[in-house]
């Protein structure tokens, strides 16, 4: 459902606590992330992301025992519940970072399982898995019971948010300042096959800053109509 053509943008935030708040109390159940599959469209507004965030900074801290300056090792597509994991993680003060032994890590299914503390995405109407995996539990599932209310935030503006393969870091003042002289609704295309990391501030960061959603178009999914029907500006 369409609230209107414009949104309001939120003001300026160094810290992805600070902005996800700022986000809900300006935007409400606007679209932040939506997802485009060949059969489905799943939709999350600013609220309903934040409480899936605030699930899962809580699963973060109590259940992985992961707090500021730590790392989680993620391997997914760009989808809204990657999406999710992201701000709770930046919520708590907990880096994204490769998938590495021995590593607590968000995985999407199929991707291989490195050993260790393992939750699991997919493209389940609830964000999780197709198939039951033999090993972990679904992210959504272990961050159900946990309580909307998110806990006191760990977010710093200069703790890191992003690490990628080579190791380079992505603060979190640096992700939201990014896209400061960004506007408009941003698509993306989610192959199974991309790499989470260099799209992850696209996917979860960039709404929180312009208040305009992030589309992310599965393949088999044509991208002209969409183009237009999500009224998308440009193409990451």
């Amino acid at each position: 459902m369409r609230l209107g053509p414009l949104a309001p943008r939120p003001g300026p935030s160094e810290d992805v606590a600070t902005a996800l708040t700022a986000a809900v109390a300006a935007l409400g159940q606007r679209p932040a992330v939506t997802v485009l599959l060949p059969d489905a469209r799943h939709e999350q507004g600013f609220a309903s992301l934040a409480g899936w965030a605030a699930k899962g900074a809580h699963l973060l801290r109590d259940e992985l025992d992961l707090g500021p300056g730590d790392v989680l090792g993620v391997d997914a597509p760009p989808s809204w519940p990657l999406a999710a994991v992201a701000l709770a993680a930046w919520w708590a003060g907990v880096a994204l970072g490769p998938v590495a032994p021995g590593r607590p890590a968000v995985l999407h299914e199929g991707r291989p399982d490195p050993g260790g503390e393992v939750l699991w995405l997919g493209d389940a109407v609830d964000g999780g898995p197709l198939s039951a995996p033999s090993r972990g539990e679904a992210w959504t599932s272990a961050a159900i019971p946990y309580p909307d209310r998110p806990p006191a935030p760990g977010a710093e503006p200069d703790l890191a948010a992003v690490i990628d393969g080579d190791g380079a870091v992505t603060t979190q003042r640096e992700l939201l300042t990014a896209w400061r002289e960004d506007a408009g609704v941003l698509g993306l295309r989610g192959g199974v096959e991309r790499p989470s990391l260099p799209v992850i501030g696209a996917l979860a960061g960039r709404p929180l800053v312009t208040g305009a959603a992030t589309v992310v178009v599965a393949d088999g999914v044509a991208a002209d109509p969409v183009t237009a029907a999500e009224r998308i500006v440009r193409w990451a």
